[in-house]
């Protein structure tokens, strides 16, 4: 199902529903030659010089209107204890327990969700854990908590599209 576009006016033939930020925000800021040196980098998980530690998980926010859900393909910063723990149960079975984490990206439009603090919780070994934020005064908990409609979901989409 498309959509008309906010921002640009045109047409897309396609609802954007997933947004994956591909880097966490510390990491993406650094230049490549200091990202080459300074990083570790694997498909889930992620290290900042030895010293900060991430991982990817999935914030959903629930469309109300439809049943269904707009989500955030996000990294968050664990310690590395956590890190640690995660990395060994990642694709066991019986995963690991909730465990506390740190928003690493700023999510468009929101702006400033870096170290808002949620609980990382598993789901199955073949997806990602989901992102639940804690309370805190943000719009975007808010709207994890009370769900977005589907107009508020192209919204989204389509500042994400165009930045």
């Amino acid at each position: 199902m498309g959509f008309a576009c906010s921002v640009c006016g045109e047409y897309h033939a396609e609802e954007l529903r997933d947004i994956r930020m591909g880097l966490p925000g510390a990491i993406f800021a650094l230049s490549d030659e200091e990202r080459a040196a300074r990083a570790w980098l694997a498909d889930d998980f992620a290290v900042l010089d030895d010293e900060r530690f991430f991982v990817r998980g999935l914030l959903e926010l629930p469309v109300r209107d439809d049943g269904g859900r707009f989500g955030y393909g996000t990294w968050v910063e664990v310690p590395v204890r956590t890190f640690r723990k995660l990395m060994k149960r990642w694709n066991d079975p019986k995963q690991f327990t909730p465990a506390s984490c740190r928003l690493a990206n700023d999510l468009p439009p929101y702006g400033h969700t870096v170290g808002l603090q949620a609980t990382l919780q598993p789901v199955a070994p073949t997806r990602l854990p989901l992102v639940e934020l804690d309370d805190a005064r943000h719009r975007l908990v808010d709207e994890q908590r009370s769900g977005i409609t589907s107009e508020r979901g192209r919204e989204l989409a389509a500042v994400v599209a165009h930045t």
